[in-house]
């Protein structure tokens, strides 16, 4: 719907002060917005229409008003100016990142907590997922007569163990050849491309050794699977509980549910790609009512491959917040790229 220069005008000072003070907002106050381009009569009468039209309401008959998630819905897709970050941000981003950029998920931590820190909302990342990565390297070292820990190591980092306990004694020998023909199989490819008919077509290969080496193997797929499922993170939920916007009740509510790492993974992987704002009244989520996600997905090998944003009330200051949730995105791109040996175009370096 056409809402013309003067009611956009009108709407998007409307929420602008809405976000800076949680107030309504009244006629007066917008004059002084537009620079007293617009006669305060004439305010009145066009955010008594936008009301009508369901982008503002009145708390109170002699309050101003307030704007409603189609406004912010609006505000964000068309009214807002974006605010550029500054070169001091930037610089603190970079070097708090690449202080982690050995581990992977060390980094996918620090950029959580720093965003939820600079923010004061609740942050929620994912690690990445491991499908595009590769195996680099699988260790098997004996920690019993009857147990052993597998190792795997994947180009982007991640380092994965799982302990494997067999049915009866197996010697380092057949130790040694498990890993060795599990390095042969799969280092160089892709976790993504590990089947478990692979995986069990290896028996044969083990020879003598095959039958008493199937519990390794199927420790070895199922660590596969962990390694590369992407593990939901959590931080600065606290905050949530000193915001004027909700009320402990509420925020305890949405705790609870953030807390639910399937339940939210689930909710980020319905978000589409790229950078998305979500309104909790568009997930059809009760404990997400009055609430905001501000999601953006960050790529290793040019494609998409976790999850970084925030979490908070519906009064946020997208305009600051956005800029700041794609800068890490792509940042965090860029290293985990880096570690993999990865060019900007997605081919290997």
């Amino acid at each position: 719907m056409q809402l013309g220069k003067r009611k956009e005008s009108i709407l998007a000072a409307t929420v602008d002060m809405y976000i800076r003070t949680g107030e309504p907002v009244g006629s007066k106050t917008i004059e002084k917005m537009l620079n007293n381009t617009v006669s305060s009569a004439t305010i009145r009468n066009d955010m008594a229409e936008l009301s009508a039209m369901g982008y503002l309401e009145q708390p109170h008959t002699s309050a101003g008003r307030i704007p409603t998630a189609a406004a912010f819905r609006l505000y964000i897709d068309h009214l807002m100016n974006r605010r550029n970050l500054s070169e001091k941000v930037c610089r603190n981003i970079d070097g708090l990142l690449k202080s982690v950029a050995d581990d992977p998920e060390r980094l996918i931590d620090e950029a959580s907590q720093a965003l939820a820190e600079s923010t004061g909302f609740a942050a929620v990342t994912t690690t990445p997922s491991g499908q595009s990565a590769e195996v680099k390297k699988i260790e098997v070292i004996p920690i019993s007569p009857r147990a052993a820990v597998l190792f795997l190591v994947t180009s982007c980092g991640l380092i994965r163990t799982k302990v494997c306990r067999f049915d009866q004694e197996i010697g380092s020998q057949a130790l040694e050849i498990l890993a060795k023909v599990l390095n042969e199989y799969f280092c160089g490819g892709l976790l993504a491309d590990i089947g478990l008919p692979q995986v069990q077509s290896m028996v044969a290969s083990l020879g003598e050794y095959g039958l008493a080496c199937v519990p390794a193997l199927t420790a070895f797929y199922q660590l596969v699977q962990e390694t590369a499922e992407s593990e939901v993170l959590l931080k600065g939920q606290l905050n949530l509980l000193k915001h004027p916007d909700y009320d402990p009740v509420r925020a305890g509510k949405l705790i609870d549910f953030l807390t639910r790492g399937e339940t939210l993974a689930d909710l980020l992987s319905a978000i589409p790609k790229g950078l998305n704002v979500v309104f909790g009244s568009e997930c059809k989520r009760p404990e997400l009512d009055g609430t905001s996600l501000i999601v953006s997905q960050y790529n290793t090998g040019g494609r998409p491959d976790g999850y970084i944003g925030i979490i908070g009330p519906l009064r946020m200051d997208y305009a600051a917040a956005i800029p700041l949730i794609e800068y890490f995105a792509t940042s965090i791109g860029k290293i985990l790229d880096e570690m993999m040996g990865i060019n900007s175009d997605g081919s290997e370096k």
